[in-house]
C-alpha cells in the first residue's frame, strides 16, 4: 500500500517501524563510536539512583536491560532504544495531528514534516534525554486532550507519560506547568477537579517524580547546579539563531501550505487553542529567558518542542489547501530517503572525518583489557584515572566500573561510582589511565591516588592512543593495580 494512501492506519505504522529499522541498521553499522552521552547513561544506570549529575532517573533506567541481560551489544542497544522511541513519537505526532484536524492527510503532513529536521534521525543520536521527550511529548498532549474532551480517566495516561517525560528531562516541567495553568483558567479544563481520576493521576505523577526530588535534596541539587553552571547573564542573538535552526521545517511547510491555497491562523477550535498555549507558553518563556542569559545548548532545549509543533501547525490551518497535498507528501517521503542515503554516504566516505570520529577508543579499550588479562588471571572489575578511562566502562569487553567517587565539592562528576569502596579496589585491582600526551616518566596518577591513598601501582605501560586513523598517535601512561590476593603491593615510584 503506497505511503500516499491516507485511507488506512496501516501505512502509518509501517512507515514508523520501517523508518526505525532503517536508522537502527545504518547508525549501528556506520557510526564509528557512540556519543559521550551513552557513556553517561550507562554509568547512571549502573549506579541505580533516583537522579544523576545532569538528569532525573529515567535516562539511566533506560540502560538497565542492556546492563542486566547478558549478550546485548551496548552500542546496538543505544541506537535501538533511540529509534524505537522516535518511531513511537512519530506515531504520537500523527495521532495528535489527526485529533486536531480530523484529516489523515494533515496527520501525514505533520509526521512527514519531521523529515525536514534532524531531530528524528542523526541529530537525536548524541542525546541521552531528548529522544525520550520526542517519544513522550506528543502522546502527553494527546492524552491531555482526551482527558478534557473524552473521558477523565485519560488523566491517568497523561500522568504516566508526563511523569516519565519529566524524569527524562526537567524541561518537561515547563510543559506540565503550562497544563496546570490551563486547569486553573479555562473552565472546560477546570472541570477535571470534579473527577476522582485526576487525583489518582496526581498520585501516579508524584510517585514518579518525588523520588528524584528526594535525591536532589540529598545531593545539593547537583543537576540544577550543573545547568546553572552552563549559563551566563547577557543579551544574545544565539537563542534566535537556534530557534530558526530548529523550527525552519515549519516555515518551509507553512509556505507550501500557502502556495497550495491553504491558510494558517490562530485556530477557532478550543482543543487546538489549548494545545497551542500548552506548547507555546513555555517555549516563549524559554526563548525570552535565554535571550538574556547566554549559555547552554539551546538547540537541545528546543528540539522536543519541534517534535510537537508540526502537529500544532496543521492544527492551525483554518482553510484547507485547495490543491492536493499528494505531491507534498511524496516529496517529504523522498526527503526522508535522501537524508538516510546521505547519512550512509557521508559516513562511508568519511566526509570531514565523520566516519572515523574517535573510533580509536575501541582498540584502546580492547588493548588495555588484553594487557590486564596477560598480567592477571582475574576479570577486570575497575578502571580509573583521567578522561579516557570513562570510555573503558562502555567499550572494554568486561564493562568495568569506574572508581571515580561521588563528590559534591565543586562540580559533581559526570561519571562516578556511588558504591565502590577502597577495599573493593584493593581486593580486585584496577587499571588507571593517565592524561593524554604524558609519558610514564611524567605521569604520577596524583588525582586518583589522592582519592584512594591505599592503592599501590605495581606496573606501568605506555600505550599509543590514536583517536582517528588520520591523527597522530598520542602516548598514554597506564598503571596497573594488582589484585590483592595475587601480588604483594609495591609502592609505586
Amino acid at each position: 500500500m503506497p505511503i500516499s494512501d491516507t485511507s488506512s492506519y496501516k501505512p502509518v505504522y509501517l512507515w514508523a517501524v520501517g523508518y526505525a529499522l532503517l536508522w537502527i541498521i545504518v547508525s549501528y553499522s556506520f557510526d564509528p563510536t557512540v556519543p559521550y552521552d551513552a557513556v553517561e547513561a550507562l554509568n547512571w544506570g549502573k549506579n541505580g539512583e533516583w537522579g544523576s549529575p545532569k538528569n532525573p532517573w529515567l535516562v539511566g533506567a533506560m540502560m538497565l536491560p542492556a546492563i542486566h541481560i547478558s549478550g546485548i551489544s551496548l552500542s546496538f542497544y543505544w541506537y535501538f532504544i533511540h529509534f524505537i522511541a522516535i518511531a513511537i513519537g512519530m506515531l504520537g505526532v500523527w495521532h495528535l495531528a489527526f485529533r486536531l484536524t480530523g484529516k489523515k492527510e494533515l496527520a501525514w503532513l505533520a509526521m512527514l514534516t519531521l523529515n525536514l529536521s534532524g531531530i528524528i534521525n542523526f541529530d537525536i543520536i548524541p542525546y541521552n534525554d531528548n529522544y525520550l521527550l520526542i517519544m513522550l511529548w506528543p502522546w502527553t498532549m494527546l492524552f491531555f486532550l482526551r482527558a478534557v474532551y473524552d473521558n477523565p480517566r485519560w488523566w491517568l495516561a497523561f500522568a504516566l507519560s508526563s511523569g516519565l517525560a519529566a524524569m527524562g528531562k526537567y524541561s518537561t516541567l515547563a510543559l506540565v506547568g503550562s497544563v496546570f495553568l490551563l486547569t486553573l483558567f479555562v473552565p472546560k479544563v477546570r472541570q477535571c477537579y470534579r473527577h476522582p481520576a485526576l487525583y489518582i493521576a496526581l498520585i501516579i505523577w508524584f510517585m514518579l517524580v518525588l523520588p528524584n526530588v528526594w535525591w536532589l535534596w540529598n545531593n545539593d541539587f547537583a543537576a540544577f547546579k550543573w545547568v546553572d553552571s552552563q549559563i551566563d547573564s547577557g543579551f544574545n542573538l544565539h537563542t534566535t539563531r537556534s530557534l530558526l535552526s530548529v523550527f525552519y521545517p515549519l516555515i518551509i511547510v507553512g509556505i507550501i501550505i500557502y502556495m497550495l491555497g491553504g491558510r494558517i491562523s490562530w485556530p477557532k477550535e478550543q482543543s487546538n487553542r489549548l494545545v497551542n498555549v500548552a506548547i507555546l507558553l513555555p517555549l516563549l518563556i524559554i526563548y525570552c529567558w535565554f535571550s538574556f542569559n547566554e549559555g547552554g545548548r539551546m538547540t537541545e532545549w528546543l528540539q522536543p518542542f519541534m517534535s510537537v509543533s508540526s502537529a500544532l501547525l496543521v492544527g492551525s490551518i483554518t482553510r484547507f489547501p485547495q490543491k492536493s497535498l499528494r505531491c507534498t507528501l511524496q516529496g517529504l517521503t523522498v526527503v526522508a530517503i535522501l537524508i538516510w542515503g546521505g547519512y550512509v554516504l557521508i559516513m562511508a566516505a568519511n566526509v570531514r572525518g565523520a566516519g572515523h570520529k574517535f573510533e580509536g577508543i575501541k582498540d584502546f579499550s580492547w588493548q588495555l583489557e588484553q594487557r590486564w588479562h596477560q598480567l592477571y588471571p582475574t576479570p577486570l572489575h575497575y578502571v580509573g584515572g583521567e578522561y579516557l578511562h570513562q570510555w573503558l566502562t562502555f567499550y572494554a569487553p568486561s564493562q568495568p566500573e569506574t572508581i571515580q567517587p561521588w563528590t559534591l565539592e565543586g562540580q559533581a562528576p559526570n561519571i562516578y561510582n556511588r558504591h565502590v569502596k577502597e577495599s573493593d579496589i584493593v581486593r580486585d585491582g584496577a587499571i588507571l589511565v593517565g592524561t593524554k600526551g604524558k609519558t610514564c616518566e611524567q605521569e604520577d596518577f596524583h588525582r586518583v591516588l589522592q582519592d584512594w591513598p591505599r592503592l599501590r601501582i605495581n606496573s606501568t605501560d605506555e600505550f599509543l592512543f590514536q583517536p582517528e586513523p588520520e591523527t597522530q598517535p598520542i602516548p598514554v601512561c597506564v598503571g596497573f593495580v594488582s589484585p590483592e590476593n595475587l601480588v604483594s603491593p609495591e609502592k609505586y615510584q
